[in-house]
């Protein structure tokens, strides 16, 4: 009796270790289950659907990012696999029929032969609408994948897309844009499996510390220029670069060029800018006004020294600002000096960088003037220098701006998953002229659309402030012209750059002639 007591108990310990020992099994397949046991019990899949971790949004929150859509068809195996012909028939039929007519390898005996796992299939766009409209089918969903379109890299868009993967240099603002995406994950997608096994879709996945880029660009205002400088009629030039400036604020409303697989003309990326001609002017006379050195009625002489083919005569410093006379103004910069020209235009953000864009693969240019070897009076009319339409538009926007210099910002603020403000890039300004010596400027710029160099700006029904200029390289010319309008209640300035024109033996080549027409060209666009 006591042996068969003795043998129960001890059968009750066994079975009562083996129950502790399932019971812990249990719990960790529960708590941290293999990936096995994972794929035999997850009823859902995950799927990225673009490579870019961050959003890039125009002013008013459109997406500025151009996509190349992948059209994805997943097969899950396993799922498939349970589908009843008897009940499913005619979905199958027809799932089978519009993938034959894309792949004409496609089999469902492949399909079957897979133990476990997906099958991805990039299909066509109708193709992928006609599968979305199948219904009932077990193991199938779809989903659209969003590649970044590089193609003109030197786009916006492009330039300020993967910037995760920029080698930044320190205290630059891809640096900083870095800094403030570091967390950002790929957004996903996630597809449940229902009660039948058929797939759907339950939304994006968030990731509540995803940031997204708002950039001071108005999508709406960059498509018209766009669609300006893709006229036939500009067909003969090779380049052409636009950039768009709240004159208040100094946000860059549009930065566009032609050829936007060209490195960016209006940072002068990946060179050292373009010599600005005779909108430079404008620093010369406003900086020779501030220092009282002249007056718009101080009389000169042209003397045909710099003025090769048109003799002005005697003639007024606001008269040689109209006529660009640069005899005049070569005077004019021998009055106030070159060590106090160049002080003034380092003031105005010349021979520095505007964005602080600068990584291994992209540098904003700095410019460059010899004030030692090129002479005040070539610096005094924008020759032996180098500058760039960004510098130069945030120079003369102060005249414009009642001689408050605002510099001229791209990036408007960091928005978080919610869409809310985390971080606002402020404005950096300051006063350089005064406003006697801004409106006299401006007064000269009004003029020289009026009765000079700039009259092919002119807009019927518009007051328009501009200059002309023409830089040198080579045997070719760089057509400037850069001036303000209103739109709108607000008031803005535009610089048209037309870089590297070869010379024509019937027409002039120069600002006047070639930038002037397509700044009055999308003025007219920008108020309709």
């Amino acid at each position: 009796m006591i042996k068969k007591i003795n043998r129960f108990q001890g059968l009750r310990g066994f079975f009562i270790v083996i129950f502790f020992m399932l019971s812990v099994r249990l719990y960790f397949l529960q708590v941290m289950p293999t990936e096995k046991v994972q794929a035999n019990y997850t009823n859902h899949q995950t799927e990225l659907i673009s490579d870019m971790k961050y959003m890039l949004l125009d002013t008013n929150g459109k997406d500025l990012n151009n996509y190349n859509k992948d059209y994805v068809i997943v097969i899950d195996s396993k799922p498939f696999k349970l589908n009843n012909y008897g009940e499913a028939l005619q979905g199958l039929l027809a799932f089978n029929f519009i993938m034959k007519e894309e792949i004409s390898t496609f089999s469902f005996n492949d399909i079957m032969k897979v133990p476990h796992g997906k099958s991805y299939y990039k299909v066509s766009k109708e193709t992928f609408d006609k599968v979305k409209e199948i219904k009932n089918v077990k193991g199938v969903y779809t989903y659209i994948y969003d590649k970044k379109d590089t193609k003109d890299a030197w786009s916006i868009d492009a330039m300020f897309s993967n910037l995760d993967k920029v080698e930044a240099k320190e205290n630059t603002l891809d640096y900083n844009l870095q800094s403030q995406i570091k967390d950002n994950e790929l957004p996903s997608v996630n597809f449940y499996r229902d009660s039948n096994t058929v797939y759907s879709s339950k939304g994006l996945v968030e990731n509540e510390k995803n940031k997204n880029i708002k950039l001071t660009i108005d999508k709406e205002i960059d498509e018209k220029i766009n669609k300006v400088l893709l006229d036939e009629k500009y067909s003969k030039y090779d380049n052409i670069s636009v950039m768009l400036l709240e004159t208040e604020t100094g946000k860059i409303r549009a930065m566009n060029q032609k050829d936007e697989s060209y490195p960016n003309i209006n940072l002068g990326m990946e060179g050292i800018g373009y010599e600005p001609g005779s909108i430079y002017k404008l620093l010369t006379y406003g900086a020779a006004l501030e220092e009282g050195v002249i007056t718009p009625n101080t009389m000169f002489k042209c003397k045909l020294k710099k003025c090769k083919n048109t003799y002005h005569g005697n003639i007024s410093a606001k008269n040689a600002l109209i006529k660009s006379c640069n005899d005049a103004f070569g005077e004019i910069g021998e009055q106030i000096g070159s060590k106090k020209l160049i002080e003034y235009a380092k003031k105005l953000g010349l021979y520095s960088r505007v964005l602080d864009i600068e990584s291994k693969n992209k540098k904003e240019a700095v410019g460059t003037f010899k004030e030692e070897d090129a002479g005040i009076d070539n610096l005094a009319i924008g020759q032996s220098m180098t500058v760039t339409p960004i510098q130069m538009i945030g120079a003369i926007n102060t005249f414009l701006n009642n001689g408050v210099y605002v510099k001229p910002q791209i990036v408007e603020n960091i928005l978080d998953s919610n869409e809310k403000n985390v971080t606002e890039y402020k404005i950096d300004k300051k006063i350089v002229f005064s406003n006697l010596t801004s409106s006299m400027v401006k007064e000269g710029m009004k003029d020289v659309v009026l009765y000079g160099t700039g009259e092919k700006a002119k807009v019927d029904g518009k007051t328009i402030y501009g200059k002309t200029g023409s830089g040198t390289f080579l045997d070719k010319t760089h057509c400037w012209f850069i001036g303000g309008f209103e739109l709108n209640g607000k008031s803005y300035t535009m610089n048209i750059l037309v870089p590297n024109v070869p010379e024509d033996g019937e027409n002039s080549i120069g600002g006047g002639t070639v930038a002037a027409p397509i700044f009055s060209h999308i003025v007219s666009e920008l108020s309709k």
